[in-house]
Order: C-alpha cells, then sequence, then structure tokens
C-alpha cells in the first residue's frame, strides 16, 4: 500500500491486489464493503496520520475509489471540514454523476469488470428481467433504490453468466448499463435504499 498527499486536505491511496490478499479479502468482499474492507479502510487512515499527519476522526470525508486493471484500486480521500463544504461537495457528485452521463451505451462489452450495475425503470421491469435472466446468472446479486430508479448490482461476473451474448441482449432490453461502477457503486451505498442484499435476482423472478 502507498499513500500520497495530493493537498491540504486531499490524499491519494494506491491498494494492490497482493494488499488484499495479504489481509483475505477477496473482491467481492472489498466491493460489499465488509468488516474486513472497514478494517483496512481504518488502517489506511492511520498510516495516513501517522506518515502524512492527514487527520480525519473529526472531519466529513469525500471518498473515490476507481479499479486499475494491473495495480487493483486507486483511492482519492478529501476531507470536508465545514457541513456547508460536504453539502457543497454532495450537490457536486449529484449533479456531475446524473442517470444520463453514467448510462453507458447498449452494446456487448468484450472484457468485464468485477462488478456490473444496472438502473431499471419500474418494478414490473425489474421483476421480468430477474425472471428472464435467472438461469443465465450464477453470481451474487443486490438491488438498491434511488430516486424512483432500482439498481440491480452483479458480482461474481467471471464463470459465472452461462450465454454471454444472450444475457447482453436481455439486459439491454430492460435495463441501462452504468459506467464507472466502482465509484457509483460507493455512492449507492451512501445514498441509496438497499431492497435486497443478496440472492436479489431469484427474489425478485419469483413476483
Amino acid at each position: 500500500m502507498r499513500i500520497e498527499r495530493i493537498g491540504e486536505n486531499k490524499i491519494r491511496i494506491f491498494v494492490s491486489y497482493d494488499d488484499l490478499e495479504e489481509r483475505d479479502i477477496d473482491l467481492d468482499t472489498f466491493n460489499y464493503n465488509s468488516p474486513e474492507t472497514q478494517e483496512l479502510f481504518w488502517d489506511l487512515m492511520e498510516q495516513a496520520e501517522l506518515e502524512l499527519g492527514f487527520e480525519a476522526q473529526e472531519s466529513q470525508l469525500c471518498i473515490e475509489a476507481v479499479s486499475d486493471v494491473e495495480h487493483g484500486f486507486v483511492i482519492t480521500i478529501t476531507r470536508v471540514d465545514e457541513e456547508n463544504d460536504f453539502e457543497s461537495i454532495q450537490k457536486f457528485i449529484k449533479n456531475r454523476y446524473k442517470r444520463k452521463d453514467l448510462v453507458s451505451k447498449k452494446k456487448p462489452a468484450s472484457i468485464y469488470s468485477t462488478m456490473l450495475i444496472y438502473a431499471i425503470e419500474n418494478f414490473d421491469d425489474l421483476c421480468k428481467l430477474c425472471s428472464t435472466i435467472e438461469p443465465l446468472f450464477k453470481g451474487r446479486s443486490k438491488v438498491v433504490n434511488h430516486d424512483g430508479i432500482y439498481y440491480l448490482v452483479l458480482t461474481s461476473i467471471d464463470g459465472n453468466i452461462t450465454n454471454q451474448n444472450l444475457f447482453d441482449s436481455i439486459m439491454s432490453e430492460y435495463a441501462d448499463k452504468m459506467a464507472n461502477v466502482d465509484f457509483f457503486e460507493g455512492y449507492l451505498n451512501e445514498y441509496g435504499k438497499v431492497i435486497v442484499n443478496d440472492n436479489a435476482i431469484t427474489f425478485f423472478a419469483n413476483f
């Protein structure tokens, strides 16, 4: 792990896959904000305080995590000391990452990350989608609601989609695929409401 200070109130942390392996944290555990992941985060904050004098215990934090295919994850942490500033950052995030900006073009991708997020407009489409893809996807799934939109979050992607072309075709019919999934998943964790935390596809397929 490497930490660098890029401003008075901002640091950047580089977490490699080897770092995660040393703590017995796999990618699914990391994505789901497990106790192990939270412990890693606070260890990093303690290290940042010792090495760089970056104190954050009394401050609000704005956190953005971006995956790096070769090196793991790059986590940027901004310390916000004033409540008004924190609210303005929240507004900036909401305005900057509006749903229309996060939706990627509906076409199959040749390379998949460890997580996919899809936006579904209404409950009926969510149930129809889950019923249709249940035989095709065997990984983990959860559903989060934010501003009336249902977000289907899929993890454990590799090897768990039985017919990729059919899966992509069905998903494009019912849902919009989200870009910037590492950041957006954190945003949903902060502001969204979890409807079903695990095995969501099977749950909604039975409606």
